[in-house]
């Protein structure tokens, strides 16, 4: 299969461990997005580690793209192997910081206080170049859009254009802050509803019970009903849900999905909700 999508972390926050997580796996966010000669990745979490174990058998150019570089999202690229063999080459792409480049950013990650391995002792081939908002990017066939995020920090929404379809993806945004109301009344995000508009797929976090969320206001992450309610203004028909609480069980998550799902019915929204775990392929055509 050379068209495809597959989850290798699916947690937000911190990654976690135990039988009570067995099902959607406790890997912090990385997805790889293989399309054709085109090799994305996208994400530096946890998951990127076994990953990398798997990439050492088939090496060949790769670009990482980071949606921001918190802790969950980054912490696993010290640990991917392809970086440590010659043979390797690698582009980065992150979101300027505070005026810091993308190469900075990685040389700070890998700081001698932090890291064991400096920036300049990885063996890959590395090419550092920062995201801008309003210039997409051309990777094969694929063209990858960007939007500001509602998360602390510099943060990016992605949008991938194949030949055939569309992806969105957000792991980390917090759609209609400190709205708690009725689905059908929430605001209209006017950027983010036309960005997101036209995805064949969504992949957009809903972090949050709609309870848990008025103690979370401001944490940068969304309430499942705010995100029901951009599925439902975007007329999104396909919406997977990723970056989940570190605190959420198997149990909770599948309690957390029944009630979305049944915000849309209850809502006459034509979509379907899937809760995707560690492991999840989707086939792109």
């Amino acid at each position: 299969m050379s068209k495809y999508l597959k989850f290798w972390g699916t947690r937000g926050s911190c990654a976690v461990s135990g039988p009570q997580y067995a099902k959607f796996g406790g890997n912090t966010s990385c997805l790889e997005v293989h399309y054709g000669q085109a090799h994305l990745i996208i994400d530096a979490g946890t998951g990127i580690r076994p990953l990398g174990e798997e990439l050492m058998q088939r090496l060949q150019p790769l670009h990482l793209i980071l949606s921001h570089t918190h802790w969950d999202h980054v912490i696993g690229f010290p640990f991917f192997e392809p970086l440590y063999s010659p043979l390797s080459e690698i582009t980065i792409w992150s979101p300027a910081e505070d005026t810091k480049s993308c190469r900075e950013i990685f040389n700070n990650l890998l700081r001698a206080e932090f890291f064991p391995v400096q920036l300049h002792e990885l063996q890959a081939k590395l090419h550092f170049l920062t995201i801008q908002e309003n210039t997409p990017i051309q990777i094969e066939p694929l063209t990858i859009h960007f939007h500001r995020a509602h998360h602390p920090s510099t943060t990016y929404c992605f949008k991938i254009q194949t030949p055939h379809q569309t992806i969105g993806y957000a792991s980390d945004n917090e759609l209609f802050k400190d709205y708690h109301g009725d689905l059908a009344h929430a605001p209209k995000d006017f950027g983010l509803v036309e960005f997101f508009t036209g995805c064949d797929l969504l992949i957009h976090e809903a972090q949050y019970f709609p309870d848990e969320y008025l103690q979370k206001v401001r944490w940068g992450h969304s309430s499942a009903s705010n995100a029901a309610a951009l599925v439902q203004k975007a007329n999104i028909r396909r919406w997977m849900v990723v970056h989940h609480d570190p605190k959420h069980t198997d149990d909770d998550l599948h309690r957390l999905a029944t009630l979305s799902q049944q915000l849309l019915d209850d809502h006459k929204i034509p979509c379907r909700s899937k809760w995707i775990g560690d492991g999840h392929v989707v086939s792109l055509i």
